[in-house]
């Protein structure tokens, strides 16, 4: 009997690791992107600096 509970609580806390894994990769995708959004926000500003500030008449 007792054999059972213990594996019932080790049954929720791997379940509870493993939510925190998907939880952890959510959150390093979510990152990743908006790191990326931001390079092409930053590359995308340069270029139309660049564009405006040049001597074409």
């Amino acid at each position: 009997m007792w054999y059972n509970k213990a594996m019932k609580l080790r049954g929720r806390k791997g379940q509870t690791l493993v939510e925190y894994v998907l939880v952890f990769g959510a959150l390093l995708a979510v990152v990743g992107s908006l790191t990326y959004l931001l390079g092409a926000t930053r590359r995308a500003v340069v270029r139309t600096e660049s564009l405006v500030g040049s001597d074409y008449p």
